[in-house]
């Protein structure tokens, strides 16, 4: 799950199991995962890696001093073996390029502003054009898209965790009319921003 990523948890009745939480420094100390946070495993990959599970669960439990220095080395070890699995498979090799990234990492920075794909493909350098191709090459979606996807996300995570209202978030994010922005996040979101705040 990536950073700041508006989530809720459905649980079956007789669900159990553990989330494993971390700061993202020690993710990126550890190894360079790609932007990708999601690939399959084989049923083999799958029970080499359910013993090192285990262990962290062994560790947790028994709680000690050294407890929590094995259970970091523990999952250091463990996204290791995960990113070496990653490389080994050749779908997860599909490394979406640089500019993309760069591009996912503009739109999120100025989450708040108003800025058009011009002005974007400005910063990096590219034609209008040639960031739509590489968009829909590595998203299936246009420049225009992914940006208002992710003002969608950000709108659902100041619905759920602040106080603000719909009139005031949709100004925060850049929408000039917050009629049009209640439309849009109804169009995305199946439901209005105030339906939303209140499920």
């Amino acid at each position: 799950m990536r950073p700041k990523q508006v989530h809720n948890w459905s649980y079956s009745k007789n669900s159990n199991g553990y989330i494993i939480v971390f700061d993202k420094h020690f993710l990126k100390e550890t190894t360079d995962f790609v932007d990708d946070p999601f690939f399959d495993l084989s049923d083999k990959n799958t029970q080499f890696l359910k013993p090192l599970f285990e262990n962290l669960i062994e560790e947790f439990n028994i709680n000690d001093k050294l407890s929590e220095k094995t259970i970091v080395q523990g999952i250091q070890y463990l996204l290791l073996q995960l990113k070496r699995l990653s490389n080994e498979n050749p779908k997860n090799k599909e490394i979406k390029p640089k500019t993309i990234l760069e591009f996912s990492k503009l739109v999120s920075d100025n989450i708040c502003e108003n800025i058009s794909v011009n002005e974007y493909a400005s910063k990096l350098n590219l034609s209008v054009d040639k960031l739509n191709e590489i968009c829909k090459e590595n998203y299936g979606q246009s420049p225009k898209t992914i940006i208002l996807e992710k003002k969608i996300t950000e709108a659902k995570r100041l619905l759920y965790f602040t106080d603000l209202s719909v009139k005031e978030i949709a100004f925060r994010l850049g929408f000039e009319d917050s009629s049009y922005f209640s439309r849009i996040f109804k169009q995305k979101a199946n439901l209005s921003p105030t339906e939303f705040k209140s499920a």
